[in-house]
């Protein structure tokens, strides 16, 4: 085995020290990238705040805000979900809700309410997804991207956790409250 062939294995402490050099070059309070991020999410769980507004229609039945990814996004491209996002280096939950107030574009207001933890397994990685009943400020944006739905009628391109798993627990939560 060449030092070549010996640096690229990932097996190899050489490699695994050079890998540890280059994480430690990181500023943990900047963004980290998607393919970082995607890439250090098959290392370990990552905890995701997972942002579920609902409300009550004029027939009061229930919607649910959700945003459509990129076409070019790496995970779950197209396809619709709750707002949510991967916790950062030292964020709190607040932290993290107000970097999501720019995907509904209205603040969120101050007090919401953590419903469940739900761990999840997706091809990036596993995913500890904290649920969050969460109360919006205001209109939130409406566009091809962004738009409210009733529960019982997402759309087909949902992305399977929110659909079969993450929107029905916090649905729950929320009929109760309001009832």
């Amino acid at each position: 085995m060449t030092k070549y062939d010996e640096a690229m294995d990932p097996t190899s402490d050489q490699y695994r020290e050079k890998v540890a050099e280059l994480l430690g070059r990181i500023d943990p309070t900047k963004p980290a990238g998607t393919a970082l991020c995607d890439a250090i999410m098959r290392l370990w769980p990552t905890p995701a705040f997972e942002a579920m507004a609902f409300r009550l229609n004029t027939n009061n039945g229930i919607e649910i805000y959700l945003r459509r990814r990129a076409m070019d996004d790496t995970a779950y491209p197209g396809e619709w979900h709750a707002p949510g996002s991967l916790y950062r280096h030292g964020e709190q939950d607040r932290d993290v809700a107000n970097r999501l107030e720019k995907e509904f574009g209205v603040p969120i207001k101050k007090s919401f309410k953590f419903v469940s933890k739900e761990i999840t397994s997706e091809a990036r990685g596993s995913v500890h997804s904290m649920i969050f009943l969460v109360q919006l400020d205001g209109n939130p944006r409406i566009d091809d991207r962004h738009n409210w739905f009733p529960v019982n009628s997402l759309p087909e391109v949902t992305v399977d956790i929110h659909r079969e798993l993450l929107i029905p627990t916090a649905l729950m939560v929320y009929r109760h409250r309001h009832q």
